[in-house]
């Protein structure tokens, strides 16, 4: 008899790694669940992935999770709760996978698995930056003390406060990149490492297309590039001319020198083209396409240069093979500095 796994995701890098852990689960029936997204908004990769032709997923629901309002949410927050008791109940999950185990989402559908007697086992996928430098806030006393007693009080006593992203007590294994630098305290559960091959498998690859498609990009401009500028937020451009004018020459020298550029700006910044990088020749892709999305169609050549931040350690994590440099704006963090170094990510300070 095949088994029910259900995966919780609520963003693109979890999406991909649900994809990738589900297709090379060959033996189980795979069903993906989108949380924690505005009950307000349409989410456009909901209907992409419902209509994903090599989608690995059985079935594809939406969750919304964030609710105006506190009588509202309060109300919302239960059906949610209802919901999820009726799909626990009728997929009796042997498995469950989230990646961030502080949602409630999750921790409710374990302690529904426990009511009805199964055997539940929860899997951590890698969150990115957590994983590896941790979360410093979940082992403040805000967190461990008054928001854990507060959970507990407003949901019940199965809510279980993580010391880190991925520590609670609902978590048996974890599924991480580079098992080798996880945070200590992630160590006492299972480990496995992510094949990080999934991540360009033709499935994958026809998931990128599909999103890119959403955006009116076609693959093929990016099967070419030879740079990919994945920039931070604008203000970092005016709090530091410095870092704006070194981005500037970097590109520029890279166009002198023959080579094929592109962009991709911040999606919250307010100018669409705040370093005029198109009078320059850079190829603009949209602010709002996922940069998961566009790693897997690079070409193995592709140099990604971005910020410190886990932009950087997403690209050393799906593309191993591609050259990534991070131009640090002021000292940066001390933890990301040192993870990076480890990664073989170049780090030029400005």
């Amino acid at each position: 008899m095949i088994s029910n796994t259900v995966y919780f995701v609520s963003t693109i890098l979890h999406l991909y790694t649900a994809a990738s852990i589900a297709a090379g689960r060959k033996n189980e029936t795979a069903h993906l669940v989108f949380i924690d997204q505005p009950e307000d908004k349409e989410y456009p990769l909901f209907p992409i992935v419902s209509h994903w032709p090599s989608s690995p997923f059985e079935s594809v629901r939406l969750f919304p999770g964030r609710f105006k309002g506190l009588i509202n949410k309060l109300q919302k927050r239960k059906i949610l709760f209802n919901d999820l008791e009726v799909l626990v109940s009728e997929l009796r999950p042997e498995n469950i996978f989230v990646g961030n185990d502080r949602r409630i989402e999750f921790q409710f559908s374990m302690h529904v698995t426990e009511k009805l007697g199964l055997y539940t086992k929860g899997h951590y996928m890698d969150e990115g930056t957590f994983t590896y430098v941790g979360r410093k806030a979940s082992s403040s006393f805000s967190d461990a003390i008054i928001d854990n007693w507060l959970k507990k009080l407003s949901y019940g006593l199965w809510w279980k406060n993580p010391l880190t992203v991925g520590e609670s007590a609902w978590i048996s294994e974890i599924h991480v990149a580079f098992p080798n630098l996880i945070d200590e305290r992630l160590n006492q559960k299972t480990i496995s490492q992510l094949d990080h091959t999934q991540f360009i498998s033709p499935e994958v690859l026809q998931l990128s297309e599909l999103i890119l498609n959403f955006y009116n990009v076609a693959a093929s401009r990016l099967s070419s590039l030879d740079a990919l500028f994945t920039l931070p937020h604008e203000s970092l451009f005016t709090q530091n001319p410095e870092y704006r004018t070194i981005l500037i020459e970097s590109i520029n020298d890279m166009k002198e020198k023959g080579l094929t550029v592109a962009a991709k700006y911040h999606p919250r910044n307010s100018e669409p083209d705040i370093l005029m990088l198109a009078e320059a020749g850079v190829d603009l892709l949209p602010a709002g396409v996922s940069f998961e999305a566009i790693l897997p169609l690079l070409p193995s050549t592709a140099h990604v240069i971005g910020d410190l931040s886990s932009t950087l350690l997403i690209a050393r994590w799906l593309r191993p093979e591609l050259p990534v440099t991070s131009i640090c704006s002021g000292e940066g963090n001390p933890d990301f500095i040192k993870l990076f170094h480890k990664l073989n990510i170049e780090v030029n300070h400005v």
